[in-house]
């Protein structure tokens, strides 16, 4: 034998709890995402910024020395030393004097800063431009560039050394003068900043994972109680146990929930008694006839009556043959009733000529009012109008409003039927006691008792014929002068006519 294996499902305060930190994770990952972009961008500007300025200050600087072309070499390089020893004292960003074919096999030679001044800064000048020209060469037209170096960022710029020609005022370089001033900026200090920031902000992250957790079991826990309550509350229902669910539940979603689950609660503990009851009364109702049967079949049987006797005992089985199998054929058109309420049964409709269906009605029970010698009225007085129901209910239905009248009637019955816009109405009156307040109050209800002590099920089965149908049965008491009896008044909807009828028909056999 197969065991159901039952999937697992994720408990709503999981949700919750997970919900909660990814919105933390995404919001400060998207945070630290940003800040990055922010701090690259606000790098790359302040270095482009920083060279710019040595930049300007340098020309600052040339035009306040006012060089000159000179042939004499010494003259040329003392200015240029002197240029950019003063520029550099601004420590806007590094300056490497570079100048063309001093040096065999060597493309570009450092002349600033030298070996006697720094030897550190000389070594890192010189491998700085061998990074530079192997991965860029040199361009003096290009805005700030960037070269990896040693796991760092260097921001860097070339730009030509030239001389003002004394006479014409122009700007000129001869080949003997192949000077360029390259410009840098060390980022390692701007990413240390950075990595500290980054460090603060994944601490922040934990953090935020941490007050996010404790926030969404805070918040979570109510949530989770009055579920498992409201789930404990649907197990219980579930084992017949409708007591109501009290305390409180938090959210107004799940508090609506546990109103209608109150309110389900209350009809399923009605609708239960009520069934319960009904079966009492039916097994009460079925017992009678059948033990009535039992008795007259054995005294039959076992010869305790004599031949004239034994001939009322018959009829008397006959009667409560009749009667245990009408009440049987009423316990089964209620049952459908209430399958066809729940959408279990679907009650099968077709187009129905109002006065054929009254006339069989009439002709079925006149019968029963000639052998009590009772008069039956017709009043019926209408043609070409028809309703769309089920013959065997809407039949049935009359059947027990007649059957009622007859049962309280003094000398007769009137049956008038007519009809309006909306619907047919059929009214069955009798001349008999009225019906009491006290019992029409619950004149419908299954298994109602009667003036007589009698209970029944009849007029229940008609007025769930009627809603089934959508109308409606109502029960009062005569109010003319000198009158007496109750009035049943049934409202069926009419079809307009046998077109609406037709296309209805044709769309259920469809």
């Amino acid at each position: 034998m197969k065991q159901s294996k039952q999937s697992f499902r994720i408990p709503i305060a999981l949700y919750i709890y997970s919900s909660l930190i990814m919105v933390a994770l995404i919001s400060v990952s998207m945070i630290g995402i940003s800040n990055q972009l922010i701090f690259k961008s606000y790098i790359k500007y302040e270095c482009d910024k920083r060279i710019s300025s040595a930049v300007q200050s340098c020309k600052q600087f040339a035009e306040a020395f006012g060089e000159q072309v000179s042939t004499e070499s010494f003259t040329r390089d003392s200015l240029v030393n002197s240029i950019i020893t003063s520029t550099d004292i601004t420590n806007d960003a590094s300056i490497v004097l570079i100048a063309s074919g001093v040096e065999e096999n060597e493309a570009y030679t450092v002349l600033w800063p030298n070996a006697s001044s720094s030897v550190s800064q000389f070594y890192q000048s010189s491998d700085i431009l061998k990074t530079i020209l192997r991965e860029n060469g040199l361009e003096t037209d290009t805005p700030t560039q960037k070269v990896d170096y040693d796991e760092r960022e260097i921001y860097y710029r070339f730009v030509p050394l030239v001389f003002k020609d004394p006479e014409t005022k122009e700007l000129v370089q001869t080949p003997q003068d192949e000077y360029y001033l390259l410009f840098y900026v060390d980022s390692s200090n701007y990413y240390s900043f950075y990595n500290a920031m980054h460090m603060a902000l994944l601490r922040s992250i934990v953090f935020a994972v941490l007050v996010s957790a404790i926030i969404s079991i805070i918040v979570a826990s109510p949530l989770y109680l009055s579920t498992r309550k409201l789930s404990r509350f649907a197990a219980r229902i579930g084992k017949g146990d409708f007591n109501k669910i009290d305390g409180h539940i938090v959210s107004r979603e799940l508090s609506d929930l546990g109103d209608m689950m109150n309110s389900m609660a209350t009809r399923l503990e009605k609708s239960d008694k009520e069934q319960k009851t009904f079966f009492q009364n039916a097994s009460h109702e079925l017992r009678t006839p059948l033990m009535s049967i039992q008795g007259y079949a054995e005294g039959i049987k076992y010869d305790i009556f004599d031949d004239e006797k034994k001939g009322e005992a018959v009829d008397i089985i006959i009667s409560e043959t009749t009667r245990l199998s009408n009440l049987v054929e009423n316990l089964l058109s209620i049952s459908k009733m209430d399958m066809s309420r729940s959408g279990n049964f679907e009650v099968k409709k077709q187009m129905l000529e109002v006065r054929e269906i009254t006339e069989s009605v009439i002709d079925k029970v006149r019968g029963g009012f000639l052998h009590a010698g009772k008069e039956l009225i017709n009043k019926f007085d209408i043609d070409d109008v028809y309703i769309y129901a089920n013959e065997s209910d809407i039949f049935r239905m009359l059947e027990n409003i007649f059957s009622n009248c007859l049962r309280y009637c003094e000398n007769s019955v009137v049956f008038k039927c007519t009809y309006d816009s909306k619907y047919v109405i059929f009214e069955i009156s009798d001349d008999g006691p009225g019906i009491s307040e006290e019992v029409q109050k619950h004149l419908f209800e299954r298994f109602a008792k009667g003036s007589d002590g009698k209970h029944g099920i009849g007029l229940a089965l008609a007025d769930s014929i009627a809603q089934e149908h959508g109308g409606s049965i109502t029960a009062s008491n005569k109010s003319g002068e000198g009158e007496h009896g109750a009035v049943f008044e049934i409202r069926i909807p009419t079809a307009k006519c046998r077109e609406q009828l037709s296309k209805l028909n044709n769309e259920t056999e469809d």
